[in-house]
């Protein structure tokens, strides 16, 4: 009998369904009484940690969540944290960077329609999450959605109506090794998204490491003064990473002049294949665990 940790933690799923605004209310003897069978090999408890619009999550709820993983990871088997699908790419992404390797599955989950409304795809996909998680040969942090099972670094939200909202983005090899925990995450990062014809942001003193999401492959206009500004973060000791505003494929600074010429130049980081969404997550974590530049970007890219 496989021993399950269900941590709910609010979002769509956990609405009640109403003609008002959607707010989490529902907790996890709710969620599990909609199910028309739960997994014969499963022993499932629950723990709801907080009940929170997915909008309102942030790293330090992640970090809080893999705390309650590791807290609990010898007594469990597998791990289902329902979440609210806006920024579940970035929990997956998140919990990819504080949990690494895991043996044991932490299998994320939750719907576009709340569990208790009329043809909601909630019931299907918290069923899913669950019989994955008492699999014997499940492991890692993963997102079960609309049927799938997608590697939480490469899991993102493709649509905001479809019950097939979340896709598999630029996936590669599974790394291995020994299961790691983490519990810091340093906020303290700016993505600018580029847009043709406006010029650079203003970055705040606070900010240690920007992520800039380019056209194509990257690369930063040779007007605005772009190549001005990027000298000025760099010259303030700020860590910028170089990634893509377009969803597959990922980035290559040195394919055009554009962004050959600013990695020839300047220290900046490509985040080849990563998700916009893991790229943030990763700089967030190793922020927390470097001192400088050079331990940042082997942290970052390692």
């Amino acid at each position: 009998m496989k021993k399950i940790l269900l941590i709910t933690t609010g979002g769509t799923i956990a609405c009640a369904d109403t003609n008002e605004a959607r707010a989490p209310e529902n907790g996890a003897k709710r969620l599990l009484e909609k199910l028309s069978a739960l997994p014969e090999n499963a022993e499932i408890t629950s723990i709801s940690p907080f009940c929170l619009d997915s909008t309102d999550m942030s790293p330090k709820e992640w970090t809080q969540l893999a705390v309650l993983v590791r807290e609990n990871y010898g007594q469990y088997d597998g791990f289902v944290i329902t979440h609210g699908t806006d920024t579940l790419g970035y929990a997956a992404a998140a919990l990819s960077c504080l949990i690494q390797n895991s043996k044991k599955p932490i299998v994320l989950t939750g719907s576009m329609l709340p569990m208790t409304a009329e043809n909601s795809d909630a019931p299907r996909n918290l069923s899913d999450a669950l019989a994955f998680a008492a699999n014997e040969n499940a492991h890692g942090v993963v997102v079960a959605f609309d049927g799938k099972i997608i590697d939480g670094r490469f899991a993102v939200k493709v649509d905001t109506k479809s019950v097939s909202a979340f896709e598999s983005v630029n996936e590669h090899e599974k790394t291995v090794g020994e299961t790691r925990f983490f519990d810091k995450m340093d906020a303290r990062i700016s993505v600018i998204r580029l847009v043709p014809g406006v010029e650079p942001p203003i970055i705040s003193e606070n900010t240690r490491a920007v992520l800039i999401l380019g056209f194509g492959t990257g690369g930063l206009p040779m007007y605005g003064g772009w190549e001005k500004w990027l000298e000025k973060l760099v010259s303030r000791g700020v860590y910028v990473i170089m990634s893509t505003q377009v969803l597959r494929g990922g980035s290559k600074l040195d394919l055009y002049e554009v962004g050959a010429r600013i990695s020839a130049e300047y220290p900046v980081i490509d985040a080849g294949k990563m998700t916009a969404e893991y790229a943030a997550m990763r700089a967030m974590w190793a922020l927390a665990y470097s001192d400088d530049f050079d331990g940042f970007r082997r942290i970052f890219l390692q």
